[in-house]
């Protein structure tokens, strides 16, 4: 495929924040294996690990011909390799990896339908299709199910006799051109066509995903940008491909065109993003070279664009961009095929942009000038700046203050057991004996293992007990509810002609529901946030004055109890109420029987949700406490084992093997001058990370 050397033209890369806090955790954790031995160091694995193999993935959606394609070739830096005049080109999801973890950086996997996963497509199976049921449009299932046969029986039609045998399979590739990405990913002829293009789409019907291998540039993260199908496809089966990727996905761009920008079609994908609590999103108007419209005019469809989204969104704020892809193209690649430059610098001049253009403007290119005001006009660079934003802040909120908040822990730790290791090594040379005998130390671990067991098993018993009295309070609110539906209904329904099925709105029971659910599972939680802290201070206090000096920074730590949201995405279910009317209603009257199940209906189905619910939110805070009392107990003993003059193993410290007092004293000092620069490092860190993610 062809590669060009990207220009100049990048205000700034994609995950360049991200990287550089990163890079300075892993730097601190680097120094921290020099200090800590034992199981702080196996502390340390799980913290790297987190830094180091996360991979940010960001779906590109939007409707069919909103110019993704185009986008995408440009945000990877990469022209031509989605084509962008096939229609469609995207009969799949395309993974396109930058930086893998794994560290594949080159070829591609296509993987294959089996029985199972084509059933689940055509049957839109899981939370999607609860979610899309209740929240879109009806959904033709029938011509889901039509078109997900079309793509075996096509598919059969190929490849012959090795269509069996290629159920569930893959087939990889070490390097990636445009005639193997368009036998596996391009549509091919549409299915009530003769197919007469064997070589375009040949795998294209059995290819259940594709992924793509690169290098980690243009991005300074390891980053997975994802190429769908499309919404309002003329063929259901791609609308409905593109629908069920968005779970897997942390991140969307939103491309809508400038011809005409959030339809109702666009707003059911945003309600459905809403749904499944996957909000996080740029939206980008495409294609505004391709319209006649002035600064003011632009601006106040960005406005309305950006009201719209607020009150679908519960006044969050989404970053609204305009730009154009093939303003971009023409910028990184000179690609002038639809460039006007006229209309390229009107826009420039009516939009106040003149001085960027100045400033990005590299001297050394013929068209300098022209390729700067299609950069600052396509918007691809406010789009890249508006996503690194979005990824940096989350991974703030989700983990970087986690990771810092870990490390300083640690760090304190590793200060603490040096500084006992100074005092054993001390008492050595004066004959003092340790602070603890190997005896008192063995029976010391125990006893504080029983108490932390004791101690957590009472804790794990109040999220019981709270979360039966949250259920009740949850199964109450359901019962009011359908209580007061019977009389509605009633009303609602007189006047209906036969046929005709009443509409029973379960938005106001849900709303109720998410608000009071919410408001409990966050008592529930910060009231255990609270037992951990005074169960810290109880267990501290149950040392003697030579052990409690020591053991100052080995607390449980709670600070990621307080992260765990309450998730109420299975309120959004589907609940099927049969409130249609007969011919003989006509005459006798809505039977107040059929009501009367209806609302049954509700008080059971939604009664069942509740529970499950509360479940899933207490099973989530009993791991946690089972993270938490494993930590607690480890670090403190690894902390008495210090206080004993002993590694992990029993053994002798290792800084007192083999070496003279006088130098072990020295390198256990510089430790502790080390720990405790590192405790001061990552606490200016955290605070900075604290103060950044509020308002997010």
């Amino acid at each position: 495929m062809t590669s060009v050397t990207p220009p100049a033209f990048q205000m700034r890369k994609v995950g360049e924040q991200l990287k550089e806090v990163k890079t300075r955790l892993l730097e601190f954790s680097q120094q921290l294996e020099g200090l800590a031995d034992g199981d702080l160091k196996k502390r340390l694995e799980p913290i790297k690990g987190r830094l180091m193999q996360c991979e940010t993935k960001v779906a590109v959606i939007g409707q069919v011909k909103a110019g993704k394609s185009s986008l995408i070739n440009c945000l990877i830096r990469k022209p031509d390799f989605l084509p962008s005049d096939i229609n469609p080109w995207t009969s799949i999801v395309t993974q396109l990896h930058f930086g893998h973890p794994s560290g594949k950086d080159s070829g591609a996997i296509f993987r294959f339908f089996d029985e199972e996963q084509w059933y689940q497509l055509a049957t839109r199976g899981g939370r999607l299709g609860e979610l899309t049921e209740g929240l879109l449009e009806d959904y033709k299932s029938e011509q889901l199910f039509d078109q997900v046969d079309a793509m075996r029986e096509r598919a059969k039609l190929r490849l012959g006799g090795k269509f069996e045998a290629m159920l569930g399979q893959s087939h990889q590739f070490n390097t990636i051109s445009g005639d193997i990405m368009a036998r596996y990913v391009c549509a091919g002829d549409a299915p009530e066509e003769q197919i007469v293009r064997p070589v375009a789409g040949r795998f294209s019907d059995i290819t259940r995903t594709a992924e793509v291998f690169f290098e980690q540039d243009p991005f300074s993260c390891p980053i997975c940008i994802m190429d769908t199908p499309g919404i309002n496809d003329p063929l259901l089966i791609r609308e409905e491909i593109t629908q069920q990727s968005l779970e897997t996905a942390d991140f969307f761009v939103v491309v809508l065109s400038a011809h005409q920008s959030l339809t109702r079609v666009d707003l059911r994908l945003i309600r459905l993003l809403k749904a499944l609590n996957q909000d996080q999103m740029v939206v980008f108007v495409n294609r505004v070279d391709e319209i006649n419209a002035s600064a003011s005019e632009l601006d106040e469809l960005r406005k309305r664009i950006h009201r719209q989204l607020q009150q679908e969104l519960n006044g969050k704020d989404v970053a609204v961009i305009l730009g154009s892809s093939a303003w971009a193209d023409y910028a990184l690649n000179e690609n002038d095929e639809y460039l006007e430059p006229d209309r390229l610098r009107e826009f420039i001049n009516s939009r106040g942009l003149a001085k960027q253009v100045r400033d990005l403007a590299p001297i050394d290119s013929p068209d300098a000038k022209t390729r700067a005001e299609a950069y600052v006009a396509s918007g691809l660079g406010q789009l890249e700046s508006a996503l690194s934003d979005m990824i940096y802040h989350k991974a703030v909120a989700t983990d970087l203050i986690g990771a810092a908040t870990d490390l300083a822990n640690i760090s304190r730790q590793a200060a603490e057991q040096a500084q006992a290791r100074i005092d054993a090594l001390e008492g050595e040379a004066t004959g003092a004996k340790p602070v603890l005998t190997p005896q008192e130390k063995d029976k010391l671990i125990e006893e504080t293992r029983e108490k932390i067991v004791s101690a957590f098993q009472m804790l794990k018993s109040d999220i019981n007990e709270a979360s039966e009295n949250l259920e009740e309070e949850l199964v109450a609110t359901v019962s009011s509810f359908s209580d007061q539906q019977f009389d509605v209904i009633k009303t609602g329904i007189r006047g209906l002609k036969r046929g005709e099925s009443y509409h029973c709105d379960m938005d106001p029971l849900r709303n109720a529901l998410q608000e009071e659910y919410a408001v409990g599972y966050e008592k529930i939680r910060n009231d255990l946030v609270d037992e951990v802290v005074v169960f810290n201070g109880s267990l501290g206090s149950g040392f003697n004055k030579k052990v409690r000096k020591h053991m100052r920074s080995v607390k449980a730590k709670s600070w990621f109890l307080a992260t765990l949201l309450p998730k109420t995405d299975a309120l959004f279910r589907t609940v099927s109420l049969d409130l249609t009317t007969s011919w003989l209603d006509g005459f006798r009257g809505f039977p107040e029987s059929k009501i009367k199940l209806a609302t049954d209906t509700i008080r059971e189905q939604f009664g069942a949700i509740c529970k499950e619910m509360v479940a899933k939110g207490q099973l989530e805070l009993d791991v946690a406490l089972n993270r938490l009392a494993g930590e607690f107990t480890e670090d403190i003993s690894q902390h008495l084992n210090a206080l004993a003059g002993q590694s992990a193993d029993g053994k002798l410290h290792p800084n007192s093997e083999a070496k003279t007092l006088q130098q072990a004293l020295v390198e256990t000092g510089n430790d502790l001058k080390i720990a405790g620069k590192l405790v001061e490092d990552l606490e200016d860190m955290k605070s900075t990370l604290e103060s950044e993610s509020v308002g997010q």
